[in-house]
C-alpha cells in the first residue's frame, strides 16, 4: 500500500510538473516529430534520385533535427511564454474566483442568518422595551400611589426624584419646588439628611424616626450602589407610624397603669394577709390551742398563705409579661424545706378529708443553692391543683433525690386520684387562663400552671405530666441544685435587740411588734419616714425593719438619708410586698436584707439572728 501510494504520488507530481511546463514539452515533441519528418522526407528524396539510402542519409537529417529542436523549443517557449503565464494566471484566478465565490456564498448564508437573528433580536428588543416601559409605568404608579413618602438623592445629597405623597405632604408640586422648600426649612432638611454619613461609611441601611408636619414617620435609608460598588445615590422610604406610636404609647401607659395597680393592690392586700398569717402564727406558737381549735387555726393560717400564693402568681405573671422576672438564689436547709412542704401539704389535704402520703428517696447535702420562694410556689400550685380536682381518694407526693458530683438531682412527683386530663388536653393546660373543658366550675385563677411552667424554665428545670381521663394525674418537676456551704446559727435570739419598726399600717404594726416582743426584743415604732430618721438620731438601735411605702417617703429614701447623711451603720431590713425582687436595687440603697410580707415568725427569727452580734 505504501509503495503504490508512493508511485501514485510521484506520478501525480510528475504530471503536475508536465502540466506546469506544457509549452516546452509540446515544443520538444514538435521538434522531435519535425526531425523525424525531415529524416523521412530526406530518405525518400535520396532514394528517389539515387536509388538507394545509406546510413549517412539517415543520420544526417537526424543530426540536423537534433540541432534544430532546441531552437524550435526556445522559439515556441518565447512565443508562447506569455500565453503560459496567462494560462497559469487564469488558472489561479479560477481558483481564487472559486474560493471567492464559495466565500461569497458562505457570507451570504451568514448574512441571511444574521439578518434573521437581527430580526429576532429586534423583535425581542421591542418586546423588552415594551415590557420595561410597562414595568416603569407600573412601578411609577406604585411609587406615586403609596401612602408612604419616597425620596431619591444622589451621592452628593442632591434631590433627583420623589413621589406624589411627599409633594402633597409638603404642599409642593415638583421636585424643584421641594429643593427650594428644603433650602428654607433647615429642620426638615436635617430630617432627610440624618445619618447620611453613617450610611456612606457603613454602606448599609439606616432606620430612624422623624416627624413632618405632625406626622411621625419611620425613615429607612438604603444606599444605591452600581456594579463597581460605588455609591451613586440614597433612597429614603418613610412609613407613617403615627397611629402605631399612639397605640404603643397607650400600651406602655396601660402597662404602667397595670403595674401601678398591681403594686397598689399588692400593698393593700398584703396588709390583711400579713395580719391573718402573722396573728395566726403567733396564736399557734402560744400553745393555748389544741384539738379542733388548733386545727381551725391552722386552716386559717393555711388559707391565708394560699391566698398569698395566688396573689404571688398574679404578681409574677405581670413580671413575666414585662420581662422583669428574676430568680433569687440563696442557701436553703433542704431538710427543713422538705419538712415545711410536707406539713403544708398535709394541712391542705386534711381540709378535704383526703388520704395523704409523703415519701422521700435518697439523700443530698444539707444546704442547697436555690430560690425557695419560687420552688415553694411551684410545689404549692401543683399540690393545690391535685387537691382541687380530687373529690375522693388521696394525694401522693414522692421526692427523689441524689447527689451527682456537686449537684443534687431532685424531682417531685405529685399524684392524685382526681378527674384526670385527656391526652388531647395535656399540651394545652400550661396555657394562660386555660381550663380543661367541664372543669370551669372549679375555683381558681387559670394562671397557676402557666406560671408554674415559667418558674420551672427560669430555674432550668422541667415539668411533665402523666394522666388518664377519670383515673387521676401525676405531675413531675425536676431540678438540679448546687450544693453550698452555709453556717446556720441557732434559731434562738441570743440577746435582746433594740429594733426600729418603720410601718404605717396599724395591723402590720400589731403583727410585727407582737412577734418581735414575743422574741424578747424592744421595739420602737415609726409610722413615717421623718419619725424613723428622728428615732435613728435619738436611740441606740441594733436593727431596723423598713416598710417600702410610707406616707411621706419611700423606704429607700429613709435608707439613703440614714446611711449617706447620718453615716448610720445599723443593719437595715426591707419589708416588701414582693413587687421589687432585684437584690441589686436594695444594695444600691444600702439595705442589707429583705423580708416579704406576710411575715412569719420563723423568717423573722432567721433574719434577726444575723444581726445580733
Amino acid at each position: 500500500m505504501c509503495f503504490w501510494g508512493t508511485i501514485e504520488q510521484r506520478v501525480k507530481l510528475f504530471m503536475n510538473w508536465l502540466y506546469q511546463r506544457s509549452i516546452v514539452c509540446l515544443a520538444a515533441i514538435l521538434g522531435v516529430f519535425l526531425t523525424l519528418f525531415i529524416t523521412v522526407v530526406h530518405c525518400i528524396v535520396t532514394f528517389w534520385f539515387s536509388g538507394g539510402i545509406s546510413i549517412f542519409d539517415v543520420i544526417q537529417p537526424l543530426c540536423y533535427g537534433a540541432l534544430l529542436t532546441p531552437f524550435v523549443v526556445f522559439f515556441f517557449s518565447q512565443i508562447f511564454s506569455d500565453v503560459e503565464k496567462a494560462r497559469v494566471q487564469i488558472k489561479d484566478m479560477k481558483k481564487s474566483l472559486a474560493k471567492t465565490y464559495v466565500a461569497m456564498i458562505n457570507q451570504r448564508d451568514r448574512n441571511l442568518t444574521l439578518t434573521k437573528d437581527h430580526e429576532v433580536l429586534r423583535g425581542q428588543k421591542q418586546k423588552v422595551e415594551k415590557e420595561l416601559e410597562e414595568q416603569a409605568t407600573f412601578f411609577s404608579a406604585i411609587v406615586d400611589l403609596t401612602p408612604d413618602i419616597i425620596l431619591y438623592r444622589d451621592a452628593a445629597g442632591r434631590i433627583k426624584g420623589c413621589n406624589d405623597n411627599l409633594l402633597r405632604l409638603l404642599g409642593t408640586k415638583s421636585a424643584a419646588q421641594l429643593v427650594d422648600v428644603l433650602k428654607d426649612d433647615h429642620d426638615l432638611d436635617d430630617i432627610f439628611a440624618k445619618f447620611d454619613d453613617i450610611l456612606k461609611q457603613n454602606n448599609s441601611d439606616v432606620t430612624y424616626e422623624g416627624t413632618i408636619n405632625g406626622v411621625v414617620y419611620q425613615m429607612r435609608k438604603r444606599p444605591a450602589v452600581n456594579a463597581e460598588g460605588e455609591l451613586i445615590g440614597i433612597m429614603l422610604y418613610g412609613h407613617d407610624i403615627t397611629k402605631l406610636k399612639y397605640e404603643q404609647d397607650l400600651l406602655e401607659k396601660t402597662s404602667r397603669d397595670k403595674s401601678n395597680f398591681i403594686s397598689t393592690l399588692s400593698h393593700e392586700l398584703r396588709t390583711p394577709l400579713n395580719g391573718i398569717v402573722g396573728l395566726s402564727d403567733i396564736l399557734m406558737q402560744t400553745g393555748h390551742f389544741s384539738g379542733n381549735d388548733m386545727r381551725n387555726l391552722k386552716a386559717i393560717n393555711v388559707s391565708a398563705v394560699t391566698l398569698g400564693n395566688i396573689f404571688n402568681d398574679v404578681i409574677d405573671l405581670n413580671k413575666f409579661e414585662r420581662q422583669t422576672f428574676t430568680v433569687i438564689y440563696s442557701p436553703v436547709n433542704w431538710q427543713d424545706f422538705i419538712d415545711d412542704f410536707e406539713t403544708l401539704s398535709h394541712l391542705m389535704t386534711e381540709q378535704k378529708n383526703l388520704d395523704f402520703s409523703f415519701s422521700v428517696e435518697g439523700k443530698v447535702e444539707k444546704y442547697l443553692l436555690l430560690d425557695p420562694t419560687r420552688l415553694r410556689q411551684i410545689l404549692w400550685n401543683l399540690t393545690a391543683n391535685a387537691i382541687k380536682f380530687t373529690k375522693e381518694g388521696g394525694i401522693t407526693i414522692t421526692v427523689k433525690q441524689q447527689m451527682v458530683g456537686d449537684e443534687a438531682d431532685v424531682s417531685f412527683t405529685i399524684t392524685d386520684t382526681g378527674i384526670g386530663i385527656a391526652k388531647e388536653e395535656q399540651d394545652k393546660i400550661f396555657g394562660l387562663y386555660y381550663q380543661v373543658e367541664g372543669t370551669k366550675q372549679a375555683t381558681g385563677t387559670g394562671i397557676g400552671l402557666h406560671v408554674t411552667k415559667n418558674y420551672c424554665e427560669a430555674m432550668n428545670g422541667s415539668i411533665g405530666i402523666d394522666s388518664d381521663l377519670g383515673r387521676g394525674s401525676s405531675f413531675t418537676v425536676s431540678f438540679k441544685f448546687k450544693k453550698c456551704e452555709y453556717k446556720e446559727e441557732t434559731q434562738q435570739i441570743k440577746k435582746r435587740l433594740n429594733v426600729l419598726l418603720v410601718e404605717d399600717v396599724e395591723l402590720n404594726i400589731l403583727v410585727a411588734k407582737t412577734m418581735l416582743e414575743k422574741l424578747g426584743n424592744r421595739v420602737f415604732v415609726a409610722k413615717t419616714g421623718r419619725e424613723a430618721i428622728d428615732i435613728f438620731a435619738k436611740e441606740k438601735l441594733d436593727v431596723a425593719l423598713l416598710d417600702m411605702q410610707l406616707p411621706d417617703m419611700t423606704g429607700f429614701d429613709v435608707a439613703d438619708t440614714y446611711v449617706e447623711k447620718m453615716q448610720g451603720k445599723v443593719p437595715l431590713i426591707a419589708l416588701t410586698a414582693n413587687v421589687i425582687n432585684d437584690p441589686k436595687e436594695y444594695e444600691r440603697h444600702h439595705i442589707n436584707g429583705v423580708m416579704n410580707k406576710p411575715l412569719s415568725l420563723s423568717k423573722l427569727v432567721e433574719n434577726l439572728q444575723k444581726y445580733q452580734g
